[in-house]
């Protein structure tokens, strides 16, 4: 069994850039989508030049026409970003062309029912002809593409895994609502490669802004629950 990724997403600063990888985690997110996290050229380009060894960069991306905005390509091809993680109207043929780019794309699946996880199987599994690096399964909320604070389904989700109904997908990144205080319960059902956590890391009050503290928490549980399963 692997040690489950971590990722934080939504970081706005250099202070918390560094505590976040201090804390352990694997990957941090850059959000060019929009929201009160939503980074313009100049921090993120300042965040990426002081990106710390080994913690891997994710770009949140609203593709424009099946295609990342120039502005924001030619920003993540001078800090060699290849970990995109996208919203919009996506099609196996979108993400492999994305892919030829030498993008990594990581679709995001809002999850509804059991039907949304049937459907985004036909997007991002075997038969849908591009297999992504891994998918992001985040709660649905209408309007909102993320960074909610709703937490999944866990034991739905668990159930298609068992059923064999999840078979052939990438990774599954779970997010949606996540903190230390529940990341081990949702571990333990899931099992996924990686978890995604913004809101629930961050100071009261404060959207962008970490705490460090819970930061610490959410790595230790997280990385607790998938040792003992």
């Amino acid at each position: 069994m692997h040690g489950v990724r971590i990722k934080v997403c939504g970081i706005t600063c250099l202070e918390d850039l560094r505590a976040a990888a201090e804390a352990g985690v694997d990957a941090v997110g850059f959000n060019f989508v929009g929201g009160p996290r939503c980074l313009d050229p100049a921090r993120a380009a300042e965040l990426l030049g002081a990106l710390p060894p080994l913690v891997t960069p994710v770009a949140l991306v609203r593709l424009e026409e099946g295609r990342v905005p120039d502005s924001l390509l030619e920003l993540l091809g001078e800090f060699w970003v290849s970990h995109v993680q996208l919203y919009g109207d996506l099609t196996p043929a979108v993400m492999a062309a994305l892919a030829r780019d030498g993008l990594r794309p990581i679709p995001v699946v809002a999850v509804r029912d059991v039907q949304t996880l049937r459907e985004a199987g036909r997007l991002v599994g075997a038969e849908g002809g591009f297999r992504p690096a891994a998918v992001v399964l985040d709660a649905w909320v209408p309007g909102r593409e993320g960074g909610t604070g709703r937490t999944l389904p866990w034991s739905m989700i668990a159930a298609e895994q068992s059923a064999g109904h999840m078979q052939g997908w990438p990774p599954i990144i779970l997010a949606g609502g996540l903190t230390p205080d529940n990341v081990a319960e949702a571990v333990r059902q899931v099992r996924p490669w990686a978890v995604d956590v913004s809101s629930g890391v961050e100071r009261e009050g404060a959207p962008g802004r970490k705490d460090r503290a819970l930061m610490e928490a959410f790595v230790r549980q997280a990385r607790r629950a998938m040792s003992d399963a």
